[in-house]
């Protein structure tokens, strides 16, 4: 049963917000995406975002939040862990605004006291242990060299992957998507990537 009254018109009008956010921050970029504009795209003005979120950085550290757990909806226990790797990578060229949101914040997450600390220490968990369980089902299938330390290996996919954001950020003719999928080939070996 769907809520209504107050709470209902407040959660939708905060998910109009959210939306608005990510559409012009990808467009935008998150240094050029203003408060101001964000409302004019829905026809509020920004003192009205403030209300639902207390500053821009809320507001760029929900978007993040919502990205994550979009892309994060995808995978599921089936999932092949490698292949929505370079899905991701491929997707996220057509948003280079999160992209940009996303690599400075995990910069700047690195301060324990950055709001979005915990966010990142969450989601580099949670990404390093499906990868690390991926490796070791392959292992245990026997595509995969059981010498491989999958703990440390996933570690290291993720700091690729992150890489090649930055990367391409700079130099947009690089293919993010191929390169990842390059490196996860030569990370299993022979050429094992996504079967």
């Amino acid at each position: 049963m769907k809520r209504r009254g107050p709470y209902a018109k407040g959660q939708e009008r905060r998910d109009e917000i959210l939306r608005a956010a990510v559409e012009v921050i990808s467009r935008e970029g998150y240094r050029g995406a203003s408060l101001s504009q964000i409302g004019r795209s829905i026809g509020i003005d920004s003192a009205h975002i403030i209300y639902y979120f207390s500053s821009r950085e809320v507001l760029l550290q929900e978007v993040l939040r919502m990205w994550d757990e979009g892309n994060a909806a995808e995978l599921t226990a089936d999932t092949d862990v490698f292949a929505w790797l370079v899905d991701g990578a491929r997707r996220n060229t057509r948003t280079p605004g999160l992209v940009q949101l996303y690599t400075a914040f995990a910069a700047e997450a690195v301060d324990a006291s950055h709001p979005a600390h915990e966010f990142f220490r969450a989601r580099f968990a949670v990404l390093q242990a499906y990868i690390a369980d991926e490796i070791r089902k392959r292992q245990a299938a026997g595509s995969v060299t059981p010498t491989l330390d999958a703990d440390h290996a996933a570690m290291m996919l993720i700091a690729q992957s992150d890489g090649l954001q930055v990367r391409w950020l700079v130099d947009r003719s690089i293919d993010m998507a191929a390169a990842l999928e390059t490196e996860i080939d030569l990370l299993l070996g022979n050429g094992e990537g996504r079967k």
